[in-house]
C-alpha cells in the first residue's frame, strides 16, 4: 500500500516538473530572446525607472496584476 502512493506521488512529480520546466526560463534565455534586456538583473532603482519610462504599458500591467490580487487574494473571504 505504501509503495504505491510513493509511485504516485513520484509520478505526481515528474508531471510537475514537466510542467513547470515547459513553462519557465532562466533569465539568459530571456534575454537571448529580447524579452529583457542585458544585464537586467543588475538593475538599480534608477535603471529601472528609465526602463519603465521606456515601455509604458509596464505600470498598467504591474497596477492591473495587484488588482487582481487584491480582488482575487487571500483576504478577499475576511472583507480586507
Amino acid at each position: 500500500m505504501v509503495c504505491k502512493e510513493i509511485k504516485e506521488m513520484s509520478k505526481k512529480k515528474k508531471a510537475n516538473k514537466e510542467i513547470r520546466n515547459k513553462y519557465s526560463m532562466t533569465a539568459k534565455e530571456a534575454e537571448d530572446l529580447g524579452l529583457i534586456p542585458k544585464d537586467f538583473h543588475l538593475f538599480d532603482s534608477i535603471d529601472m525607472k528609465e526602463y519603465q519610462a521606456k515601455f509604458p504599458g509596464y505600470k498598467e500591467w504591474e497596477k492591473k496584476i495587484r488588482e487582481q490580487e487584491d480582488f482575487n487574494g487571500p483576504n478577499n473571504t475576511l472583507g480586507v
